[in-house]
């Protein structure tokens, strides 16, 4: 038991270092954000002499977070949503037919995964569907992406569930897309949640895909706002942290509700495959 005890110790040590060195820099940008103009250029985790909370309003203004905010909800939550169901729907069909087309197509899907984000063609192919700029086209492009893990991720489940649950369904008259959504999809809850917080962080946080498919800064969003305010007040760290933390915070409150979820649905996930 001492020895057992002395090597958690000797390996809590290197850990604890590394955790140092990933909550140094939020503790500077948080420290930072209220901080005056002078004392932020030295970009230190000291205490403020005084918390500015006028850095916030000032970047609240300037930095157009409302009109921001407003874009990334809708962008967010219509891909979340969308991406959820086609990917639950997906994984259904090629799950409960296991035939060699659908282990092929399964197989085929799972390529997404890897491959890499072609911009030139995505815009080319938007601009002729006539949606290039709009949040439907970015909508879209990210159903695409994030599918081929979050299909992977519902074929785990739905493979727990016994087909008796389809037949008995289609004995009460509940066939198709009913079966699937009154029977199928809230057994699904757990690798619902899972792949509805992933996305939303991922879709929340992104920067590459809205720089390439937004031709309009009316229509940025937050990640893409720090980016703007920067251009602008490149010097004033202050206001610039300040600007992070606020970008920042939804998704951090989100994973913090939610991660217990997370690790619930993966882990589960992991079992039930």
């Amino acid at each position: 038991m001492k020895k057992q005890s002395r090597m958690d110790i000797f390996l809590e040590i290197p850990l604890w270092a590394f955790s140092g060195l990933t909550v140094y820099p939020l503790a500077m940008v948080i420290l930072t954000s209220f901080k005056t103009y002078g004392e932020a250029n030295f970009l230190s985790v000291s205490l403020p002499k005084q918390f500015i909370f006028d850095n916030y309003v000032q970047v609240f203004i300037d930095g157009k977070i409302p009109r921001s905010f407003f874009n990334s909800v809708i962008i967010t939550v219509f891909s979340v949503i969308l991406v959820t169901l086609l990917s639950a729907m997906l994984a259904y069909i090629l799950m409960r037919n296991r035939s060699r087309v659908n282990r092929i197509i399964y197989k085929f899907i799972t390529f997404g995964i890897i491959a890499p984000f072609a911009a030139l063609p995505t815009v080319q192919l938007l601009k002729i569907m006539h949606i290039y700029g709009s949040y439907v086209s970015l909508i879209f492009v990210y159903a695409a992406l994030f599918m081929p893990f979050s299909a992977m991720l519902f074929s785990g489940f739905i493979l727990s569930v016994p087909k008796e649950l389809d037949e008995a369904g289609v004995i009460d008259g509940c066939a198709g897309m009913s079966l699937f959504m009154r029977i199928i999809f809230p057994l699904l809850r757990p690798a619902t949640m899972t792949v509805g917080v992933l996305n939303f962080m991922w879709v929340w946080n992104d920067f590459q895909y809205p720089i390439y498919l937004l031709n309009t800064s009316a229509k940025w969003t937050l990640p893409l706002s720090v980016y703007n305010f920067f251009g602008q007040y490149n010097r004033s760290w202050n206001l610039v942290c300040a600007d992070m933390v606020m970008v920042s915070l939804p998704v951090v409150l989100i994973y913090l509700f939610a991660q217990r979820y997370i690790i619930d649905g993966m882990t589960a996930g992991a079992v039930k495959g």
